[in-house]
């Protein structure tokens, strides 16, 4: 009997440290790079390639709308046919650094390449010299969306630093990061 109990916590102290070891696995390092202070401004689209393969993921742009109200001139990050953005129902989050940005998200965040407004400038037809700025994103400074795409089958989880100026009316797009999904949840704005 006594045999049969040291057997026993013989098999409870070697799967502790299995379970041990494989806790402490690191997780790989965010791969980054500079996107050098590239701006997006009307007629001045930019497409980002995160990983620096041959497929652009995000593309960048200003459109311009005229309704009652006024023109608008609309900037939107537009997710390209294998990449997706962390987005909630009316526009793409800004992430402060630190924020999670997880594999799977919890609603009413979700990974989404149809919900694309970042902020607008409205010039007014009533008095267009009233330049108004609106949106989530408006006066931005080196914030983070979340990305996710593909390089071959591998899903990878990444963000991307932006600022928005409005004194001089464009986006700016600092630098990306990005990491295998199967790593898990990465934190905005960290490199590793």
């Amino acid at each position: 009997m006594r045999n049969l109990i040291y057997l026993f916590a013989a098999c409870v102290l070697l799967a502790t440290a299995c379970k041990k070891s494989r806790n402490n696995t690191p997780k790989p390092k965010l791969e980054r790079r500079s996107l050098q202070d590239k701006e997006v401004r009307y007629l001045h689209p930019q497409f980002i390639n995160i990983d620096g393969d041959t497929l652009h993921d995000v593309y960048f742009v200003v459109g311009l709308i005229n309704d009652t109200e006024g023109v608008h001139a609309k900037f939107a990050a537009l997710a390209v046919k294998h990449a997706k953005l962390l987005s909630q129902p009316d526009s793409v989050l800004k992430l402060t650094k630190g924020e999670v940005i997880p594999v799977i998200p919890d609603h009413p965040r979700e990974w989404n390449g149809y919900d694309t407004y970042l902020c607008e400038i409205l010039l007014p037809a009533g008095n267009p010299a009233d330049t108004t700025w609106r949106g989530a994103w408006t006066a931005a400074n080196r914030k983070y969306i979340g990305v996710q795409f593909m390089i071959g089958n591998e899903p990878y989880l990444g963000w991307i630093s932006a600022s928005v100026d409005t004194a001089r009316d464009c986006m700016i797009l600092h630098e990306a990061a990005w990491r295998k999904a199967s790593a898990g949840n990465i934190h905005a704005g960290d490199l590793e």
